[in-house]
């Protein structure tokens, strides 16, 4: 069965469909597509608006086995984040929201370029006080190793 929903009024209207699943065939979750491509062969990864150091490869973890996960996005597009233990460059911002989890899962807090306030993805903490970055990765760029300052 065919069903839409439309997100807000415009013009042309903004509609998404889909197809409701056979309650007998799996739906199974797409797998990411790394859209920023440059960033899986990297070390240091800065702000794609202002260049500034916000993470490294190092830092780069994997959560319900895998570094890479969609979240909702504006409009209800999908964007895609990687995990990252620590994101120095990235500031939390904000209070705590339950955007994307139930309360058991923790909270996100949304996240931003410690130098020009670009929306770089969120901060997780957990309950037992795990914390760790989901950084939108077409919100960051490759370092040029010319500029390494580490």
């Amino acid at each position: 069965m065919d069903k839409h929903l439309t997100l807000f009024a415009t013009t042309p209207p903004i509609v998404l469909s889909w197809d409701e699943a056979d309650e007998e065939t799996p739906v199974l979750p797409e797998k990411p597509v790394l859209t920023n491509t440059e960033l899986a062969k990297g070390d240091r990864f800065v702000c794609a608006q202002c260049g500034a150091d916000v993470t490294r490869a190092s830092h780069r973890i994997a959560v319900a086995g895998s570094h890479r996960h969609r979240m909702p996005g504006p409009h209800g597009l999908a964007q895609e984040v990687g995990l990252f233990s620590l994101a120095p460059g990235c500031t939390p911002l904000g209070h705590f929201a339950l955007d994307f989890s139930t309360p058991s899962d923790g909270q996100w807090q949304m996240g931003i370029c410690a130098i020009c306030g670009n929306h770089l993805g969120w901060h997780h903490q957990s309950a037992d006080g795990i914390g760790f970055y989901g950084l939108i990765l077409d919100h960051l760029a490759l370092a040029d190793d010319e500029t390494d300052t580490a």
